[in-house]
């Protein structure tokens, strides 16, 4: 998926997520595993740059990766609006099962936030993301933080639901259709945008897919990482069953 029409709509769609929230979040983790503002954070997957902000903001140097070109445009306008020096922030097009050694990157921390991994065809190119993050980490004391879709969201929150969003600008239809076999939530997302004849309409498709807990810390074991937590969210509590999202924290061994 290129993102090509979502990518102009992405950030006024989740205009309620809190970033600052969240970039709190990972910083109160990253200091509670040893690493103080300063720290160098790769994003892996940063989609328009929002959370590279807030932890730029917060004085962490950053790397941001994404394979989506057009999301790249938006995220480097964004960040040379916001920030009149941007030394130590950078934003590269780059596949997350693709990363490593040659492109430079030797972070202290690696975050992959919003359902990211989620959009990974199955658990082989989870793992291999894995594997692909953990060599852009230092040995031994490297910190990956990531989320992931729980199989309850998909299944009892997702589903086979609508959604609308009549936004000023843009008119977006998102249908869900679920799949037991393979907890997978196909996703399609009509957008109709306001023209001078009227509206025009653009469409993307896209699947999720959601894996239990004990799945996803086995992926991470085998692709060098040892758990250190998981959390309901940003919330500092384990997942119970009702969790939509669970946060998982992990060291590179």
């Amino acid at each position: 998926m290129s993102y090509g029409v979502f990518a102009s709509y992405y950030d006024r769609l989740t205009s309620n997520v809190n970033y600052r929230a969240y970039a709190l979040r990972v910083d109160s983790i990253l200091r509670s595993n040893g690493l103080t503002s300063g720290g160098y954070v790769f994003d892996a997957a940063c989609g328009t740059a929002a959370l590279c902000c807030e932890l730029f903001s917060l004085g962490y140097k950053v790397t941001g990766a994404d394979i989506s070109g057009e999301m790249l445009e938006i995220a480097k306008a964004k960040r040379d609006r916001r920030f009149s020096n941007c030394e130590g922030f950078q934003l590269l097009q780059l596949d997350m099962t693709r990363l490593g050694e040659k492109n430079g990157i030797r972070a202290d921390a690696a975050v992959c936030t919003l359902d990211s991994l989620n959009h990974l065809f199955d658990l082989k190119e989870v793992r291999k993301a894995f594997s692909s993050i953990a060599k852009t980490l230092k040995p031994k004391s490297g910190v990956f933080i990531f989320d992931m879709n729980t199989p309850y969201k998909h299944e009892k929150i997702l589903g086979d639901n609508t959604f609308v969003y009549d936004l000023p600008e843009v008119y977006t239809v998102w249908q869900n259709s679920f799949s037991q076999k393979d907890c997978s939530v196909e996703i399609k997302l009509d957008f109709f945008a306001k023209s001078a004849g009227g509206y025009k309409r653009f469409s993307e498709q896209f699947t999720e897919r959601a894996y239990p807990q004990k799945s996803v810390v086995k992926a991470l074991e085998e692709s060098g990482f040892q758990l250190v937590g998981a959390f309901d969210g940003l919330k500092n509590t384990p997942p119970g069953p009702r969790c939509e999202r669970i946060l998982y924290v992990a060291r590179r061994v």
